[in-house]
């Protein structure tokens, strides 16, 4: 049935092109017949859902016991192509039979405190300055909130009533990162079943590994930016949102996160990392342990085996630009 190829078309993944609907298996003889009815608009090479197809994807949704809601068309549809593609990819490249994969694409993750770019780097005379340092209100933060170590952390550390007290007291407003696919790999789930969960802990990071994949800039300096924003999240989440569940798990295992700059060739993805790589340690300062890496599309692409791990499949197809300094 045509209709049933609507429901491809989720508030995740709103955008498609008949190449990526083929990929993805599905029947794309009743594209033309779904425009022509009024339930998909084609611009571009790009499907997404009208209203009457809206509409349509929620009587579907309902008489087939579908969760998620209808995709709307996005302002940038072919940046919504890609990171569909990216996830497909993704997920064809490897297993994780042990675990479970889950995947939010175009995610925005909350940091404190929101700053402008130029307040965030500077590249002035090619040395790197991380200047969110200077911000009296991320200082304040980090006098304020203490990290917490395994012996001492609590799911009730930081109230969530202190977080919108404090935010009110201080006029803070969250900084937003916006991250084309965000991976979290819950690794061997079985382990972690007790686990009842974190009040502020509103993406569900917890025992997880993060991956941030990100689509970069032509200009370098705002790649550092989102690299700072990086930062500025984990930061967040160690001392004001989940201290001391960020970098071990309530196994006492390690937590890893990546932000990893994701190129279409693989020639960019090499070039960038080499340049992010000049930064050296620097590129980790202040938000250590975690990494920097590039990856491409092209590379996804032409896995040949799936992986059974992500952790034999991205060391071996992406390039780090900096590792965690131990």
């Amino acid at each position: 049935m045509s209709e049933m190829i609507m429901t491809m078309f989720s508030e995740e993944d709103p955008c498609w092109t008949a190449e990526l609907l083929k990929l993805a298996g599905e029947d794309i003889s009743g594209l033309d017949g779904l425009v022509s009815n009024g339930f998909l608009e084609l611009s571009d090479g790009i499907y997404s859902l009208t209203e009457a197809g809206r509409n349509e994807y929620d009587r579907l949704k309902n008489e087939l016991f579908l969760e998620g809601a209808p995709g709307r068309k996005p302002s940038d549809p072919a940046r919504s192509v890609r990171r569909t593609r990216l996830r497909m990819l993704l997920d064809s490249a490897h297993l994780q039979r042990w675990g479970i994969k889950v995947y939010h694409t175009g995610h925005e993750l909350e940091y404190y405190p929101d700053l402008k770019d130029e307040e965030l780097v500077s590249l002035d005379g090619g040395s790197l300055e991380w200047r969110y340092t200077a911000s009296p209100l991320y200082k304040k933060i980090n006098e304020e909130f203490s990290t917490a170590l395994i012996e001492t952390r609590r799911t009730d550390l930081v109230p969530p009533e202190r977080l919108r007290s404090w935010c009110e007291e201080n006029s803070a407003e969250p900084g937003r990162l916006d991250v084309d696919l965000l991976y979290l790999c819950h690794y061997d789930f079985m382990q972690y079943r007790d686990f009842g969960g974190h009040p502020n802990d509103l993406h569900k990071v917890i025992n997880t590994d993060r991956f941030l994949f990100v689509f970069p800039d032509k200009d370098n300096e705002k790649n550092l930016a989102t690299v700072a924003k990086f930062h500025l999240w984990l930061n967040t989440l160690r001392r004001m949102m989940i201290p001391g569940y960020v970098d071990r798990d309530t196994q006492e295992q390690d937590s890893v996160s990546w932000l990893i700059f994701t190129t279409e060739k693989e020639d960019e993805a090499v070039s960038l990392a080499g340049e992010l790589g000049d930064f050296g340690e620097k590129l980790v300062e202040n938000a250590n342990p975690c990494e920097v890496w590039t990856v491409s599309m092209e590379a996804l692409e032409n896995v040949g085996e799936k992986r059974e791990l992500i952790w034999e499949l991205l060391p071996d197809i992406a390039h780090p630009a900096q590792r965690t300094i131990i």
